[in-house]
């Protein structure tokens, strides 16, 4: 399980924020409150976007609720080169101009899309760019990017349920009444076993210190399961809970509660 926290600031490492287009509605700003409906979407009629993020240090970015259907994801240093005045290239070679590299270009379902891209770790500021591609005007819900606290994976015995806010009523002539509304999902049963260093660290310094406040959370970390509804935004539902059963490792069991 991974989390994008810095543990000191009890939140990510993003500095700064800005879009290559904007809806004045829509403000990129929405994309750092914890609501991932409310939205930065681009002026209207705009395809493609880009999202621009400076980061303290990190190795991790998460991006939930867009409607792209492809996000290329790059990370650049922001340093550039130049040689000093005298000095001069051999013929075929040339400078890099920005430490950049791009991590990747994804599939993204077109509605309700979640991604969330390792990097190699920086531990010095930089820039991560996520340029996004949708069939309408283009939205994002929120944005995380920063250092991340790893874990072990919840045991595989975790159930997964929903809790569904829409308004039913029979009416006195036993006709059914609803207005359908949201639903989100609900992750419970969480359950394993760590290093006690890492068991206090995962309920004492990240969901005791942040209380409500929802994290970006890839649920299984594990490479060879890829499963994009491992990508949540979600909150503690009551703070996690330790047993200790050995002299060097804990039992954590904890319940967990998507936001919208």
């Amino acid at each position: 399980m991974k989390v994008i926290i810095d543990t000191d600031l009890k939140t990510d490492n993003v500095t700064a924020i800005t879009a290559s287009s904007e809806d004045a509605s829509f403000p990129v700003a929405n994309l750092q409150n914890d609501f991932t409906t409310d939205l930065w979407k681009a002026a209207s009629g705009i395809l493609t976007a880009s999202i621009y993020l400076t980061v303290s240090k990190g190795k991790a970015v998460e991006l939930m609720n867009t409607n792209a259907i492809t996000a290329e994801v790059t990370i650049g240093s922001g340093e550039t080169y130049v040689l000093e005045t005298g000095y001069a290239l051999e013929t075929g070679y040339a400078l890099l101009a920005t430490g950049v590299s791009v991590t990747g270009v994804y599939n993204l379902p077109g509605t309700a899309g979640r991604l969330w891209v390792d990097y190699t770790e920086d531990t010095d500021p930089h820039f991560v760019t996520i340029q996004l591609s949708a069939l309408a005007t283009v939205y994002a819900g929120i944005v995380r990017a920063g250092n991340v606290e790893e874990f072990k994976d919840p045991a595989y015995n975790m159930g997964e349920g929903s809790n569904d806010y829409s308004i039913e009523k029979e009416l006195n002539n036993g006709a059914d009444y609803f207005r359908k509304r949201s639903v989100v999902r609900t992750f419970h049963g969480l359950s394993m076993l760590e290093t006690r260093a890492n068991a206090w660290k995962l309920k004492h310094k990240i969901f005791d210190a942040v209380g409500p406040k929802p994290l970006a959370i890839r649920l299984v970390g594990k490479s060879t399961i890829t499963d994009d509804e491992f990508i949540i935004f979600a909150k503690r539902v009551v703070p996690p809970r330790l047993t200790h059963p050995s002299s060097t490792h804990s039992r954590i069991d904890f319940d967990l509660k998507e936001v919208i």
